[in-house]
């Protein structure tokens, strides 16, 4: 009887230890699986950038090319008109520049998604959340059909701006709903841009980029191109259906086509546009070798020297509007004529010379 009292109370003592460590376990494991605990221990998220130097409501000139990653996204300003060209990849990375500059609670003129490829449109829902209380008058894009679901999202919330909050939404395939090619806006300060048809026939979304130049109140001071992701055969089209002459191409500054790409210029294509810098909206180890060789290749050879987001950070360009007033550009980071660590060659049709 007292052997059988001792080894239960054996196994009892035994059983309380097991069980003792099975809680200190599962206590362990619940404090590494809690979802707070799995935030604190990555690095904080750090907002792309800290502070905007406050813009002027006056006659000067703003370009921001935003640092979005793999993507584009351009905020300009000038007087008290606002307007964006695409929103990159990524809402809250885009959100966090509204955050930024001050948008929220404000109205942003004309809003232009240049084509229909995720790394352009879908930071620009983030345009769209009720909360931000941001009101969108004119948004601008080809209307081509696409499968995406987060474009038919983005395309949800302007008709429903359109129904609800007076918004404007155009084709820019017929940019002002006349018949003509090209669209041209003036700003509150002073400054112009024009907003040109894309390639009716293009061959992929790239090819049906809307183009746009900007002018400022001066255009002896600043001008610049913009064409999303065209590639040579759009670029090609620009100078057949006569855009090099009206409104004409040849500006101080090009925003590179394609992120970099070397399907986005020629060497006639450059000497064309002539620019005195070539700016990059591009993510560093995209995946597609971004800049690629040849590209930078050309860039040099024409002596013109650019900057990159994914090395030198989001690049301000300011013009004051005045009179030979001229520009300046801006990087977050300092650096010209910088390598990203994925660029490479292309092996790509179309790619292997320099044209």
């Amino acid at each position: 009887m007292l052997r059988r009292t001792l080894a239960l109370s054996v196994v009892m003592v035994s059983l309380a230890f097991l069980i003792e460590a099975q809680q200190q376990r599962s206590k362990r494991i619940k404090r590494t699986t809690q979802p707070g605990e799995r935030r604190s221990r990555k690095k904080p998220a750090r907002p792309p950038v800290t502070s905007f130097v406050n813009d002027s409501g006056g006659r000067e000139l703003i370009v921001r090319l935003l640092d979005v990653g793999q993507g584009d996204a351009t905020y300009i300003r000038n007087g008290s008109s606002r307007v964006i060209i695409d929103g990159g990849p990524d809402p809250e990375t885009f959100g966090r520049y509204l955050d930024s500059l001050g948008l929220n609670n404000s109205t942003i003129d004309v809003v232009i998604l240049s084509h229909q490829h995720l790394d352009h449109y879908s930071g620009l829902r983030e345009l769209f959340r009720t909360a931000r209380h941001i009101h969108v008058r004119y948004f601008f894009e080809n209307k081509d059909p696409a499968p995406a679901a987060t474009l038919a999202i983005l395309r949800d919330s302007v008709l429903s701006r359109v129904d609800h909050d007076s918004l404007v939404y155009r084709d820019t395939d017929d940019p002002c709903s006349d018949g003509r090619s090209g669209c041209t806006i003036t700003m509150t300060g002073g400054a112009k841009f024009h907003i040109l048809a894309p390639f009716p026939s293009g061959d992929k979304a790239n090819n049906r980029s809307a183009a746009v130049k900007v002018i400022g109140p001066d255009s002896a001071s600043l001008t610049m191109w913009l064409a999303g992701d065209a590639e040579h055969e759009e670029i090609n089209w620009f100078e057949a259906v006569g855009y090099g002459l009206k409104p004409g191409m040849s500006v101080d500054i090009l925003k590179a086509d394609h992120h970099g790409s070397c399907n986005g210029v020629t060497r006639h294509y450059l000497k064309l546009i002539t620019p005195k810098w070539v700016v990059v909206s591009v993510g560093a180890r995209n995946g597609y070798g971004h800049m690629h060789k040849q590209a930078k290749r050309i860039y040099r050879s024409a002596g013109t020297p650019w900057y990159r987001t994914d090395q030198n950070g989001t690049i301000t360009i300011r013009s004051p509007g005045t009179v030979s007033g001229g520009f300046t550009i801006t990087p977050e980071q300092r650096g010209t004529n910088l390598d990203g660590p994925g660029d490479r060659t292309s092996r790509q049709l179309g790619c292997t010379g320099t044209r």
